[in-house]
């Protein structure tokens, strides 16, 4: 199954904070994408991102959009739901 994760910013993040998380938060998206956990990865609008995931449940994804260095950080939040794609992956 795959789910769509939305990430926001926190209101009031600190941006120095989120310039020194973003290298971490790229390596992280770039090493998930090659194992084939994430399928897809990218910014949402002004001040989020987005990211597709394949998972079992939506527990599962979100325990794998978890581990994203901004989560841990506490620079954004994040809504996932199951995404029924119309046309298939090629993953």
């Amino acid at each position: 199954m795959y789910f769509l994760s939305i990430n926001k910013l926190k209101p009031g993040a600190d941006r120095a904070q989120i310039n020194k998380t973003l290298p971490a938060h790229r390596e992280w998206a770039k090493r998930m994408i090659e194992s084939g956990t994430l399928v897809q990865a990218g910014k949402w609008g002004a001040g989020g991102g987005m990211i597709i995931v394949k998972a079992g449940t939506r527990e599962e994804a979100d325990a794998v959009v978890n581990q994203d260095p901004l989560v841990e950080a506490g620079l954004i939040t994040f809504e996932t739901a199951e995404l029924h794609p119309a046309v298939a992956f090629n993953y």
